[in-house]
């Protein structure tokens, strides 16, 4: 028997795009993916409507939607260019990833993943629509939760995140969501949440820590609830936590446990200021650096077309909201969400600007995504405040005609093979692929 001939050893490319082979597209079963998402989102609907006492049916329905939800963005990712050099680095080359420690963690478990880091991505994307769930749970709006899964995880604003596979920074992202809830004051997160999940966010990438900043705006002064302004408040709002008298408390009752807090809150931070200032800062000025003298990668896809429509329907549900509830612009910027929901907007719009005008678009390009997320959540948390759900329809349609008509039909032209594109999909079972 003849020995098969070897396969070439080429080193591994410098540039994208990284992606040449093992892809295919197939715009007929990704529309049908795609489908199976709005039918699992308008069960769930229709549960929370007429059967609302079988608990056992919601949860089966919502995990159908996020199971169809990673499924189609494992698929869908694996033509990207991220995904192709993640597979590489973390199996073969794993200093390539500096200063985000988890990576290189759970490297080892992402290796004998299918897929590797594009059933990562799946997973990932699954986690924003698990995050919009439990929003629609805590604000009581099981009825719109599906569709805030598709409204989130199919949004224009997340283009880079969701379909040009910035699996890190969208992960680190959403683990600093809660941070978002809390100074905003838009939904109880609790205590250990706010501390595990930001802290594992900070692991994740090099841009985390700006991310925190920008989720910690809310805090800001003037940010907070005016006197008779507030708006009707239909959910019990987070009660007040005051840690001099929980201290207090908590020494009275266990002396032990709060010198153990406190020790070991010291460790805690002791590590992760030596981690930040021996490994992490060191990393961030090299990429800062690199970003400001060398025009490296940058995206438009803020300025995109649907991007300006899914802002002018979201502003139109804002309008049509406050036309019912008869809110005026005094009465609009009273609210501690409407302030937020301004603020923003106004980031996105200046993130928007500068790229249009070229400014640093190679960093101002990576904010995009953030921003555009933490907008999406105060908008819906905005709407959650006035019961004004139904508002979230116009942004609703605009986001399913830019999958459906831009996106999936689209697809039938793609030259899968010859460029690094999303919705390209693997062309062979996860055991055949050639790493």
């Amino acid at each position: 028997m003849l020995a098969e001939p070897a396969v070439p050893m080429v080193p591994f490319p410098t540039v994208a795009p990284y992606r040449i082979d093992q892809v295919m597209a197939a715009p007929g079963a990704m529309t049908l993916l795609f489908l199976g998402q709005l039918l699992a989102a308008a069960l769930l609907s229709w549960w929370a409507v007429c059967q609302p006492g079988r608990r056992p049916w919601g949860l089966v329905c919502a995990g159908l939607l996020l199971l169809q939800v990673a499924l189609f963005f494992t698929l869908a990712s694996w033509g990207t260019s991220d995904i192709t050099k993640l597979n590489h680095f973390l199996s073969v080359d794993r200093a390539a990833i500096k200063g985000e420690p988890f990576w290189l963690l759970v490297a080892p478990l992402i290796v004998v993943l299918p897929f590797r880091m594009a059933m990562v991505h799946g997973l990932v994307v699954a986690g924003y629509g698990a995050a919009a769930l439990l929003l629609a749970r805590h604000w009581r709006a099981w009825s719109w939760a599906g569709w805030w899964v598709l409204l989130i995880c199919c949004s224009p604003l997340l283009r880079g995140f969701m379909q040009n596979s910035h699996s890190r920074q969208a992960l680190s992202t959403l683990l600093l969501l809660p941070v978002l809830l809390w100074a905003g004051r838009l939904a109880r997160v609790p205590r250990l949440t706010l501390v595990v999940l930001p802290v594992w966010g900070l692991t994740c990438h090099t841009t985390a820590f700006f991310t925190l900043l920008l989720a910690l705006l809310p805090r800001l002064p003037g940010m907070g609830t005016w006197p008779g302004g507030s708006g009707r408040r239909l959910v019990r709002a987070p009660a007040p936590w005051a840690p001099a008298a929980w201290l207090q408390n908590q020494w009275r009752a266990a002396p032990w446990r709060v010198l153990a807090l406190a020790v070991g809150g010291l460790i805690l931070v002791g590590v992760l200021a030596g981690y930040w200032a021996w490994e992490l800062v060191p990393m961030v000025r090299t990429k800062l650096d690199s970003y400001w003298s060398q025009q490296g990668y940058a995206n438009s896809y803020p300025l995109a077309a649907a991007v300006g429509r899914l802002q002018l329907a979201m502003a139109i549900g804002v309008i049509l909201s406050c036309q019912q509830r008869g809110v005026g612009l005094a009465r609009f910027l009273a609210c501690d969400r409407g302030r937020q929901l301004v603020l923003y907007a106004l980031i996105y719009g200046l993130v928007e600007g500068a790229l249009a005008m070229g400014l640093v678009p190679q960093i101002t390009s990576r904010l995009a995504d953030p921003a555009g997320f933490f907008l999406l959540i105060v908008w819906l948390a905005w709407l959650e405040r006035y019961r004004c759900l139904w508002a979230a329809l116009p942004a609703l349609l605009v986001t399913l005609d830019y999958w459906l008509v831009e996106r999936l039909a689209g697809s039938q032209a793609l030259h899968c093979g010859s460029n690094d594109t999303f919705l390209c999909v693997p062309d062979r079972w996860p055991w055949q692929v050639r790493y």
